[in-house]
């Protein structure tokens, strides 16, 4: 059985076999937190809901699917459809947004 140990978002996992004096210390808590925001992709996602006809819901399902050797998702097909939307309004890529390397002004 194990405990868990949440801090600022992270979950840190203890094994009841570790000893005691092995848990994290909050002088160890704080170095992580800081590695962690000090990472540009450490940002916590957002969340958005998106309501379809249960017709396109079944149909996304049978891509996902048939894509499931390219390790498809909802989200990965999400985000591929977000990248040729702003390809095609002449935006930044997705990678480029997240990487904080453009941003959309306007």
């Amino acid at each position: 059985m194990s405990k868990r140990k949440a801090s600022l978002g992270l979950t840190t996992i203890i094994d009841d076999n570790i000893e005691h004096s092995q848990e994290f210390s909050p002088a160890t808590e704080t170095t992580i937190n800081e590695n962690v925001k000090s990472r540009p992709n450490a940002r916590k996602k957002q969340s958005i809901p998106i309501y379809v006809d249960p017709l396109l819901h079944d149909a996304l399902h049978v891509l996902v699917f048939s894509e499931r050797h390219k390790k498809a998702s909802f989200q990965s097909l999400f985000i591929e459809a977000l990248d040729l939307l702003f390809k095609q309004r002449g935006l930044p890529s997705v990678d480029e947004i997240t990487r904080g390397e453009k941003v959309i002004n306007l």
